[in-house]
């Protein structure tokens, strides 16, 4: 029975649509992330931290909701695993390597003007790490790491149970307190100064959300629309509720609320999953909404990587000349990054060679 249901929901991948709109709204939240980091880092002048409370603790599961979609559409793999990592690692690390150097450019030639030398350090240092210039791509360092044990696990995932996916997610639900638990205990399963893996390190991360997007996508049709809605309603707000609660309650510091708001933690987790379960299966029909959704979905890797040239000057431009309110102020420049992104990635698609290092 469940090999049938696999089957089933392998042909069903080339069809759905409803993985666009989640696209979607993964990368509006990723832009909307950054232009509450304005606000969080009083880069308008006027530090809110009330509206960037109500915001941050919204789009926490921005990133997660990609890792979700990734484990619908890639696992189990059929590829080998060199053929792969031929794929797929070739699609990342030119992109992460080109934007890396015109961020460390584009920051040191045009916003803080710093030296040669400087911008050199920041060039060579992109191998290892991000740098200041474009702290979002640390998005692709982490997918770089998912892309490597994607063929590593699609054995197991092609026979593993139902049950026996439950028992694998269920240590992944449980590792998402770890981090509460050491703040809280200073303990955490055997981590210390010398050992940072703890005992359920290797079920943990976003290796998690791999695996819990495949699972919803292959056992969830059966539920119902009305339940599949509901339940993610109460997953979302509840996760929410808590992820605001908890950031206005600890006491605050920057690594305070960076556990608060930790992809991995159990209050982004349902935030995730409620979303997720929110637009699962949604129909939506050919027309004019189809098509836009569709067409941002398609350059939405684009829109991701280049936005953060964009989002910060045009935060801070509407600040200045316009009195908004800081959430007015959010919704507007993540609309117009939107724009702006959309029309950039289609222009420079257009260019010989930048189409492969934007989609």
């Amino acid at each position: 029975m469940e090999d049938q249901l696999r089957t089933e929901q392998a042909i069903l991948k080339k069809k759905i649509n409803w993985l666009d709109l989640l696209k979607v709204i993964a990368v509006f939240m990723v832009i909307v992330a950054h232009a509450n980091d304005c606000i969080i880092l009083n880069q308008d002048g006027n530090f809110n931290f009330e509206w960037g409370t109500y915001i941050g603790s919204l789009y926490r599961f921005s990133v997660p909701l990609f890792v979700l979609i990734s484990g619908v559409l890639l696992l189990p793999t059929k590829l080998n695993t060199i053929e792969f990592y031929k794929k797929r690692l070739w699609r990342i690390l030119p992109a992460l390597l080109f934007w890396g150097v015109a961020y460390v450019i584009f920051d040191g030639m045009v916003l803080n003007h710093k030296s040669w030398d400087k911008m050199w350090l920041d060039i060579v240092r992109l191998p290892l790490s991000f740098g200041d210039a474009s702290p979002h791509l640390w998005y692709l360092y982490m997918l770089v790491g998912l892309y490597l044990i994607i063929p590593v696990i699609s054995p197991w995932v092609a026979k593993a149970t139902k049950r026996e996916l439950e028992l694998v997610l269920a240590i992944f639900i449980f590792s998402t307190f770890i981090p509460y638990l050491k703040f809280l205990t200073g303990l955490a399963f055997g981590v210390c100064d010398w050992n940072e893996f703890h005992s359920f390190y290797y079920l943990s991360g976003f290796i998690g959300y791999l695996l819990m997007g495949y699972y919803l996508y292959t056992y969830l049709p059966g539920w119902s629309t009305l339940s599949k809605r509901c339940t993610g309603a109460i997953l979302f707000l509840t996760g929410y509720g808590i992820t605001y609660y908890l950031t206005i309650s600890v006491p605050f510091s920057i690594p305070n609320i960076e556990m608060v708001w930790y992809y991995c933690s159990p209050n982004v987790l349902l935030e995730a999953v409620g979303v997720f379960l929110l637009v699962e299966g949604l129909e939506l029909k050919n027309g004019v909404f189809t098509r836009i959704i569709q067409t941002i979905a398609k350059y939405s890797f684009g829109i991701f990587l280049i936005h953060y040239f964009f989002i910060g000057v045009i935060f801070r431009y509407l600040a200045a000349t316009f009195d908004l309110h800081p959430g007015l102020n959010v919704l507007l420049s993540c609309l117009i990054t939107l724009l702006v992104s959309f029309a950039t990635v289609w222009l420079l698609t257009r260019i010989k060679g930048m189409r492969k290092l934007l989609m």
